[in-house]
């Protein structure tokens, strides 16, 4: 028989109703911490969770490490768990030049510039976040006072692949910032088609990492590290929200 959680080992009950799901293993312990009486239940490959108490709620941490094909996998199989929030806190690059180092993007849906997705529904099918998650983060940044933005992130599979063909990726920027799209991540269009097919309520809040200015890029540094911060205590007050509401019992 294949093991359902083959990857993410971890038993059904060690995963609560609420998880917060964050790419980098190193930022784990950096949500854990909000949570009561945290605890490391699974460890494999990518796949590093944790879980305490939020309200007296069970919560959890699991990271997912970089790119669509992880995260489906990962979500994948905490949907045979008793996941049924999932919430991504990540970081990502600004299209447009309002958003600032250190900015919040509680994104209500993505662009699918990726491979994983296309695999499993035609690409009609959108790739949206679930309004109750989506209302419960504005809120939670309207409570953390952390400057932030509502909307559509491109999704993308690529890191580096701009710099092979820049022409190509710059006339499909310019269109895509002429449409509105705030930001470019990796993970959220499969986040989100995945929990959609699986019936998770799903929703995220990045930080920007690179902020775009008239010279160009700039990264990272402290007002992200701040903002990062705030991203997490966003998810976390979130989650409290929708255990207020009883919003995925």
């Amino acid at each position: 028989m294949v093991d359902p959680r083959y990857h993410i080992k971890v038993k059904p009950d060690d995963v609560g109703r609420y998880v917060i799901v964050v790419g980098d293993r190193g930022r784990v312990e950096r949500v854990a911490k909000y949570f009561q009486d945290a605890v490391k239940v699974g460890d494999n490959r990518e796949y590093l969770t944790y879980t305490g108490y939020v309200k007296g709620e069970k919560v959890s941490v699991m990271s997912t490490g970089m790119g669509a094909p992880a995260m489906a996998i990962g979500i994948e199989e905490l949907s045979t768990t008793n996941a049924r929030v999932v919430i991504r806190v990540g970081t990502t690059g600004a299209f447009q030049k309002n958003l600032k180092l250190g900015h919040s993007v509680i994104v209500n849906a993505a662009v699918r510039l990726d491979g994983t997705t296309a695999q499993y529904i035609i690409p009609e099918y959108p790739a949206v976040a679930d309004f109750q998650v989506v209302d419960a983060l504005v809120k939670a940044a309207r409570d953390v006072k952390n400057p932030f933005h509502v909307g559509t992130v491109l999704s993308t599979d690529s890191y580096y692949g701009r710099a092979f063909d820049p022409e190509k990726h710059d006339h499909l920027e310019k269109q895509l910032v002429k449409a509105g799209v705030l930001a470019v991540e990796m993970e959220i269009g499969a986040l989100y088609i995945i929990g959609g097919i699986k019936q998770l309520k799903t929703g995220a809040v990045l930080t920007v990492r690179e902020e775009l200015t008239d010279e160009g890029y700039i990264q990272a540094g402290e007002k992200f590290e701040e903002g990062l911060e705030n991203s997490i205590r966003i998810a976390v007050r979130a989650i409290e929200i929708l255990i207020e509401g009883g919003v995925g019992k």
